[in-house]
């Protein structure tokens, strides 16, 4: 499925959340996403068959997904963003994320969540994402709507690398991955972007 879906009213370019997701990367010097995929990560999946320069690592578990993403971001003295999946995996992870925390290696950390509008019937593994991420992390918020995704990638590749770096977290909700957004996606971080 594409991620652009045509033009809006005023000329602007019409694609979902996960599009939008993968142009703020790119602009922001990217190359590589590591994660452990899941259902609620399949909007991103599907998404990055359109940026054949964006590479997706695969880990075999979410403890050695942000080993790596903390690796690489040491090697390369820039953020590593990471994707993890729903409360699970980032419970998986937290051991790591708060050995990047100590160790202050800026990193982007997002999680897959269940549909937000899912949430009051408790689906399969449903957490609080904000909460179980908070005592590992900078900050920690959940995208509410598409259009937020530019302002808050942003804030979280600038803040990581803010002193003291560390690790920062969003949480992407299944249904902002797959809304439909006209939004801009701004200007790179001065700090992370490419020029």
């Amino acid at each position: 499925m594409s991620g652009i879906t045509g033009v809006d009213a005023a000329g602007g370019r019409v694609r979902r959340g996960a599009a939008v997701l993968l142009e703020v990367l790119r602009s922001e010097g990217v190359d590589y996403i590591f994660g452990n995929p899941g259902t609620t990560e399949l909007p991103l999946i599907d998404a990055l068959l359109e940026v054949p320069d964006v590479h997706y690592v695969l880990g075999l578990q979410e403890a050695s997904v942000v080993a790596m993403a903390d690796g690489y971001a040491q090697a390369a003295r820039r953020p590593g963003f990471l994707n993890l999946h729903t409360a699970g995996g980032l419970g998986h992870g937290l051991g790591n994320l708060l050995n990047a925390s100590v160790s202050q290696t800026p990193l982007v950390v997002t999680a897959g969540q269940q549909d937000s509008r899912h949430t009051i019937s408790d689906p399969l593994l449903f957490g609080d994402l904000v909460q179980i991420a908070r005592p590992a992390v900078k900050w920690a918020q959940e995208v509410a709507h598409a259009d937020q995704l530019p302002v808050l990638l942003r804030r979280a590749f600038h803040d990581s690398t803010a002193a003291p770096s560390g690790p920062v977290f969003l949480s992407l909700p299944m249904d902002v991955m797959e809304e439909l957004s006209a939004v801009d996606i701004g200007a790179p971080c001065r700090s992370t972007g490419r020029p």
